[in-house]
C-alpha cells in the first residue's frame, strides 16, 4: 500500500517542479496593440478561442473595435472542439481586467477557470504573426 502513496507522491512533486510559464509578450506579435483596462462593444461580444504564446485568449468585438482577452493557467481545453468561455456579468458587454470567467463544453458542463489577466487593443490587418497551433 505504501509503494502506490509513494509513487504518487514522487509523481506530483516533480509537475510541481516544472518551471514558471515565460511572461506574456505582446511585442511579439504585431497584431497586439495598446493593453486596456476593459474592452467594450456593442450588441454581440462575437469573436472566437485562440492560443498565443502558449496563452489561452479570446478575440472579441467586431471589424473596427476588436480586442484579445489573454486569460491566466488554469482555463482548461478552451478552442475548437473544446471549452467556451462563460461571463458571468450579466447585462454588460465589457470585460474587464481580473474578471473571473468559467470554461464549459456543451457536453460536460463547467470544466474550469481562470482571470483575464490582459486586454489588449488587436489589429486584424497587422502582419500575422505564428500563433500557437493545438
Amino acid at each position: 500500500m505504501k509503494k502506490p502513496l509513494i509513487l504518487f507522491t514522487a509523481c506530483f512533486l516533480a509537475g510541481c517542479a516544472t518551471d514558471a510559464p515565460e511572461a506574456f509578450d505582446p511585442a511579439a506579435d504585431p497584431r497586439i496593440g495598446a493593453e486596456v483596462d476593459r474592452a467594450c462593444v456593442t450588441g454581440s461580444i462575437g469573436g472566437g478561442s485562440m492560443r498565443i504564446q502558449g496563452r489561452n485568449a479570446f478575440l472579441m468585438g467586431r471589424s473596427s473595435d476588436r480586442y484579445l482577452l489573454v486569460f491566466s493557467r488554469g482555463c482548461g481545453d478552451l478552442g475548437v472542439g473544446g471549452a467556451f468561455p462563460v461571463f458571468r456579468n450579466f447585462g454588460d458587454n465589457c470585460r474587464r481586467q481580473g474578471e473571473i470567467i468559467e470554461t464549459a463544453r456543451t457536453d460536460f458542463g463547467v470544466t474550469g477557470g481562470c482571470v483575464i489577466e490582459h486586454i489588449y487593443e488587436w489589429a486584424d490587418d497587422a502582419e500575422e504573426a505564428e500563433t500557437d497551433e493545438e
